[in-house]
């Protein structure tokens, strides 16, 4: 037997000179109606709270309270369907918590839609690839082909616990290049290079700092325009990567100049 809420049960007990018959019923029955309608209210209530706790079956109104709870937080432009089924697997994320597949998996959600492709890559030439589908895949680069800034830093060597990650399209449009009299927007909400805010660049780099090893350090967060750039397999030297001048913005052009040390069709994210 279907479920009936308290108003309609109330018809199944009154006698018959206390029914709604008629066109409006008797006063005794509205009168009992009402009361049943509060029962119904209150019993509402009480079972949308007990919802609440669960995503996607609550009110999503309780999805940033159970994200603060889980410690997961919410990409800029994930619906409310997404983050939801994200924060179902929040035990899975702090299982991993502190390895690459954990930390790449993280990002890709969190630049929802679109599920980029995230590459990790250590100091030591490690490549992690976490590829649209989901499918992760890591290569070791033999020479080693990630040279940062053996020149501009040799004592970096060193640090081997420095790990750099590499985030494709489409995850930030590119802002291009700011002058003060291109007439480009640019303030304290608005981010270098790239088309977001500087509220959702300090959310990723909360996330990686929370999803990281705790004996590593995130040197640079890249944001790359071109997708065969940064390619795991590419040579030692190869054009394109970095040479051991990319610690800093720029390097001597041999004449006593400066110009740019890195490639341009990348955005470069201090966390």
């Amino acid at each position: 037997m279907a479920n009936l809420s308290f108003r309609e049960s109330v018809r199944r007990y009154v006698p018959p000179w206390l029914s709604d018959r008629g066109e409006r019923g008797s006063v005794g029955f509205r009168f009992l109606y009402g009361i049943a309608s509060v029962l119904d209210a209150g019993a509402e209530v009480l079972v949308q709270g007990l919802q609440a706790r669960f995503p996607g079956l609550g009110s999503p109104t309780a999805l940033p309270y159970i994200g603060r709870d889980r410690r997961i937080p919410r990409g800029p432009q994930q619906t409310d369907a997404a983050y939801a089924a994200e924060l179902l697997r929040w035990l899975e994320y702090w299982r991993g918590a502190g390895n690459a597949y954990t930390l790449a998996l993280a990002l890709q959600t969190f630049l929802f839609p679109g599920a980029p492709q995230v590459r990790l890559v250590t100091r030591s030439g490690l490549w992690w690839t976490l590829d649209p589908s989901g499918e992760l895949s890591w290569h070791r680069a033999d020479p080693n082909n990630w040279d940062w800034d053996s020149n501009t830093d040799p004592e970096a060597a060193g640090n081997w616990s420095d790990f750099w990650i590499i985030v494709y399209a489409p995850s930030f449009g590119d802002a291009g290049n700011w002058s003060p009299s291109d007439g480009q927007a640019w303030g304290p909400d608005l981010a270098f290079g790239v088309d977001a805010t500087t509220g959702t660049i300090d959310s990723i780099k909360r996330l990686v700092q929370q999803w990281k090893g705790a004996h590593t350090r995130c040197v640079c967060l890249i944001v790359a325009y071109d997708a065969s750039s940064f390619d795991p397999a590419a040579a030692p030297g190869a054009v394109g990567m970095p040479d051991g001048n990319w610690g800093r913005w720029s390097k001597d052009d041999g004449s006593g100049g400066r110009v740019k040390s890195r490639r341009d069709d990348a955005r470069y994210v201090e966390v």
